[in-house]
């Protein structure tokens, strides 16, 4: 038999070591790690290759986020405990318990023997079924412009109703925040999802920690300040934050990463850097699908479609084309119908003068003239999601122009 590969969680300094000792010492595991802090577990977990956490006693950065993906990656926990208040509180977490002075075999045993138990739900202060709309943008790699498009739907949302909330979700790095000119420093989805897993984010404290890009436009959270930071942001605190999201505002925009492969893809273990893309994608009401209009964008699109359409419904999916040159529409309908046999929901000019001058200025193309063509392709987008949009008469809009 293979040995069973271990890590084990410092929560009693004392103790850690001489169990660690027993069970490097054991024939038959395999001890890969002596975890300090909590990041060192997730590093353990997200890497792969483990198959069970010893906690000896009950660390406090152990906690439910943790537990939560543990479970998720089919990892066993067991804990070693000396008293009662360890026992609770691992047990709470869905930990296999075992008594203190246990030897290395039977700690073992215990974590070969059956299924690994989900931690139990925890009481939240948010409700199950929020009521707010969740839209995901998505767009294949090569730059669509799926930034620019979730900027500017969340705009026309927050023109007709007030509260929307505008989400960076790319486990890449975001943009959102050079894109609309933010210079101060604001909290960003490291934060919201650290504070959700804790059940410690609500409507009250996005408001009072977040800021709006505009008077009238949407409430904005900033994503990674670095690429390199999407650890920090747990499976289970984005799929809270995300329940958060809805429950406090009545739209919730978020742009998401252009990748959807699983970690299955790269041999790894684990839900994977692309997770926070994935859960948006699943959670969402509707996608919003965004398609450059040029031969290399259309093949790109193509492609990534069908690697889309294994993790969402095609019937929530709305496609969006994305800079179409004047009087291409229907060609463009027609391709994309021919092969992924329906058209694109709404077309986007090309127009790099409207959004380079908002890039600029650190606006929204809707703030520098809202009857504009881009402003009413989104309006368009809008009707199809079934989301609010400012309407705009005929002398509206030409007022708009001018």
């Amino acid at each position: 038999m293979s040995p069973v590969r271990v890590v084990t969680l410092a929560g009693n300094p004392e103790r850690e070591p001489e169990i660690a000792a027993q069970l490097a010492d054991h024939t038959n595991v395999d001890l890969l790690m002596r975890c300090m802090d909590r990041m060192e577990l997730l590093a353990a977990m997200r890497g792969g290759g483990i198959d069970a956490i010893v906690s000896v006693g009950a660390p406090a950065w152990f906690d439910a986020a943790s537990a939560e993906e543990a479970a998720r990656a089919g990892l066993r926990v067991v804990g070693v405990v000396e008293d009662a208040t360890e026992a609770d509180r691992l047990g709470a977490l869905g930990a296999s318990l075992i008594p203190a002075g246990s030897s290395a075999t039977e700690i073992v045993s215990r974590c070969l023997s059956g299924e690994t138990p989900p931690p139990p739900a925890r009481p939240s202060s948010q409700p199950s079924k929020p009521d707010g709309r969740l839209l995901a943008v998505w767009g294949p790699k090569g730059a669509p412009g799926r930034s620019s498009v979730a900027i500017e739907l969340a705009y026309e949302i927050a023109a007709a109703e007030e509260a929307c909330l505008l989400i960076d979700g790319d486990p890449y790095g975001g943009d959102i925040v050079q894109m609309l000119g933010f210079l101060e420093e604001v909290p960003t989805v490291v934060w919201a999802a650290a504070l959700a897993a804790k059940d410690e984010l609500d409507a009250a404290r996005l408001e009072l920690d977040l800021r709006r890009s505009a008077p009238g436009g949407p409430v904005v959270l900033p994503g990674l300040p670095r690429g390199t930071l999407w650890p920090d942001v747990s499976e289970f605190g984005w799929r809270q934050l995300l329940t958060v999201a809805r429950s406090s505002f009545s739209s919730t925009v978020c742009d998401c990463g252009f990748s959807t492969e699983g970690p299955e893809a790269l041999g790894a273990s684990g839900s994977g850097r692309d997770r926070m893309t994935r859960l948006a994608l699943t959670e969402a009401d509707k996608v919003i699908a965004v398609c450059r209009s040029d031969p290399l964008g259309l093949k790109n699109f193509l492609w990534a479609y069908e690697e889309l359409s294994r993790i969402v419904e095609p019937d929530k999916v709305r496609i969006v084309a994305n800079r179409v040159p004047r009087g291409g529409e229907r060609d463009i309908g027609d391709l994309i119908r021919k092969h992924l046999g329906k058209r694109p929901t709404a077309y986007i000019p090309y127009d790099p003068a409207a959004f380079g001058g908002a890039i600029s200025s650190g606006r929204a193309v809707r703030e520098m003239g809202p009857g504009g063509s881009v402003p009413t392709a989104i309006r368009s987008l809008c009707a199809s999601l079934g989301a609010p949009a400012e309407h705009r008469g005929f002398l509206t809009r030409l007022a708009g122009t001018r």
